[in-house]
Order: C-alpha cells, then sequence, then structure tokens
C-alpha cells in the first residue's frame, strides 16, 4: 500500500508491507493510501487520496474515515470519490489537532465480487505524520513582527461625494437664493422712482388692461392700494394706514375740491364693495372706478400744483403739502370772528341799559 500526502511536496510513495490482511491475498482488490511525506504544521490541511487496486468486476462502497473522539486528526473534507475513475480513486482533508508523529485515521471500504461475495477492505499499512508547531523551536526567542503603519486614504474619498452633495446642494440653492433676492433688492432700490401722478398712471394702466382677465377682488386690492399711495405721497399722511373713513376725512380737512372728495369716495366704496362684502361687480363698474381714479388725482394735481408765475394763485391755493388753501382759511377766521363780535356788541348793549338804569333810579 503507498501513502501519499499533498502539502507543498511532491507525491511520495510508501511501499506496503504484505501481511496477509483481509483484502491482500491473490489477485482480490486492496486500498492504497498516498500522502506527502515530510513535516505538516499543526493547523495546516493535508489532502489524502485512496486508491483502490485491482478488483476488476467489483462493486465498491463508500469509503469511511474514523473521525470524532480522540482521534488526533479533524476531517475538513469528507471523502469524494474522483469521476471517471477506474478502479475508483477517493480524496479527503484531514486536519492535525496535537503534535507529534501521528497515525492517520483509520480508513475503510466494502467491495462485492460478481458471485456476491463482499470484502470489507482497509489499507495494510497506515502511515505516520510529523506535526510540527508553527511558531518554530520554543528555544528561539520569539520576535514579534514588525508593526505595519497605519493604512492612510489617498486620493480624493468618493464615498463621501454623494452625503457632502446631498448636504450642500440645498445649502448653495439657499445661498444662491438669498443672495438674488437681496441683488434684487438693491436694484429696486436704486431704481428711479417715479412722481406720484406717473406711477399712479402706470398702476391705471396696467389694472385696466387686466379687467376681465383677472379676479376681480385682486384689481380692487390694488387699486385701493395705488390710491392710498398715491394720497400718502401726495399730501405726506400716512394714507396707507389709513381706512376709507379715514381718507375722506382727510380729503374734507386738507380742502381739496369736490371733484376730489367725490372720487375718494366713490372709488373706495367700489373697492371696499368686493374686498370685504363679496359683492359682485362687473367690468364696466371697474373701468368707470379706474377712469374716476384717474380724473380725480388729476384735479387734485391741479389744484395742488399752481402755474408757474401765479402768485396770486399760489396765495390762494396754500402750500403743496396739500393744506387748506389761504382764502379758504381766511374765511374760516372771518366766520369766527362775526359769532364773537355779535356777543361783544350783545355784551356793551346789556352794560349800557344797566347803566342807564342806575341814572335814573333815585
Amino acid at each position: 500500500m503507498v501513502l501519499l500526502l499533498v502539502a507543498g511536496g511532491g507525491l511520495v510513495a510508501a511501499e506496503p508491507e504484505d501481511t496477509g490482511s483481509a483484502g491482500s491475498a491473490g489477485d482480490g482488490p486492496s486500498i492504497e493510501i498516498q500522502v506527502s511525506d515530510g513535516e505538516v504544521h499543526l493547523g495546516d490541511q493535508v489532502r489524502v487520496k485512496v486508491l483502490a487496486r485491482s478488483g476488476e468486476g467489483w462493486l465498491w462502497g463508500g469509503l469511511s474515515v474514523a473521525s470524532g473522539g480522540d482521534e488526533p486528526w479533524a476531517v475538513v473534507t469528507p471523502p469524494s470519490e474522483l469521476a471517471g475513475a477506474q478502479p475508483p480513486v477517493w480524496e479527503l482533508t484531514l486536519m492535525p489537532l496535537q503534535l507529534g508523529e501521528l497515525d492517520l485515521p483509520e480508513v475503510g471500504v466494502s467491495a462485492r465480487a460478481a458471485d456476491g461475495t463482499t470484502r470489507d477492505l482497509v489499507p495494510r499499512e497506515t502511515p505516520k505524520i510529523t506535526v510540527v508547531s508553527a511558531l518554530g523551536d520554543e528555544a528561539e526567542k520569539a520576535e514579534p513582527a514588525a508593526l505595519r503603519p497605519p493604512v492612510g486614504v489617498t486620493g480624493l474619498p468618493w464615498e463621501w461625494a454623494l452625503p457632502a452633495a446631498l448636504v450642500g446642494l440645498p445649502i448653495a440653492i439657499l445661498a444662491a437664493w438669498l443672495i438674488g433676492r437681496r441683488r434684487r433688492r438693491a436694484a429696486a432700490a436704486h431704481k428711479p422712482l417715479l412722481p406720484p401722478l406717473p406711477e399712479l398712471e402706470q398702476l391705471l394702466s396696467d389694472l385696466r388692461s387686466r379687467v376681465g382677465r383677472e379676479p376681480a377682488d385682486g384689481l380692487c386690492d390694488r387699486l385701493a392700494w395705488g390710491v392710498r399711495r398715491y394720497l400718502e405721497r401726495r399730501s405726506g399722511e400716512p394714507a396707507l394706514e389709513m381706512t376709507s373713513s379715514e381718507l375722506r376725512l382727510l380729503a374734507r380737512r386738507s380742502g381739496w375740491p369736490e371733484p376730489v372728495q367725490r372720487s375718494v369716495q366713490r372709488v373706495m366704496r367700489v373697492a371696499d364693495g368686493v374686498r370685504f362684502g363679496r359683492r359682485h361687480t362687473v367690468e364696466s363698474e371697474l373701468l368707470q372706478a379706474i377712469d374716476e381714479t384717474q380724473a380725480g388725482a388729476a384735479a387734485l394735481e391741479s389744484h395742488l400744483t399752481p402755474e408757474p408765475g401765479d402768485d396770486e394763485s399760489r396765495d390762494q391755493d396754500g402750500p403743496r403739502g396739500g393744506g387748506p388753501p389761504a382764502h379758504a382759511v381766511g374765511a374760516r377766521r372771518a366766520a369766527s370772528e362775526v359769532p364773537r363780535a355779535a356777543a361783544g356788541q350783545s355784551s356793551a348793549g346789556s352794560q349800557s341799559s344797566i347803566g342807564s338804569q342806575r341814572e335814573a333810579a333815585p
């Protein structure tokens, strides 16, 4: 019988001895073990081949291996028959669990002849394997292996690219939006401001083109805002914060012409009716309110802005800030002085009558 161990060396056949055991007599079948010759380290895997010899026409069973218990060997890969090999050949992998010179585990196989005779075959010789420690000679001083430097990351860590993009992209979009908003505000601040009347006329022209194409409540919101904006810029009063009633009181208190006061009243009534009263309005009514706003603004401009060189009209109209004209102030003063004069004359007459009565008394 031949034993061969495949562990990094060549195959060395161990010639079997004729012991006359079962399976070795005559031309009957037998089995041999092949392993490699040499030392094996503890924990190495040893490949073992078991070959069948002779036995043409015999039927072979499966190869069995003794394992478990106190066996110094562990079966890593169970026996497997090589396909197409005649006579059959089995392969298995073992691992030594102890140090020293160890016998391979017992193996066996059954074979049956054509006449039904059955034999249990075992190797005539079980080779020995020398197992040594992987640490080498115990007398040698063990030197620890030098530590390798830490593994560093070289190049761009692409695995962080996607998380960084998920975090940085929204921040970049928000920053771009804030910068654009700031620039737009700066551009709007540096944009030249139109005079009050052209600004109002521009708004009214835009509203007139949107009548019938947009909801009436939105148009009335912009119309009411435009009227308040114009009156605030023209009079210097906080008209944007005033109610409609306060706007009418402002028009009467400032002494504006009657067409201007009626225009403010009618336009704000239409706008408030649509915005707060949910009143349905037609396109013609909205267009009429827009035209009346423009006419009232033109009348107010002619009232507050006298013609150049007309000193008399400038004295009568008063200051440009929207205050009452001089003739209105003089009329109010004269009206307030008439009752005072009448009251003085009445008191003087009563005093004279009292004096005459005193003189006539004895």
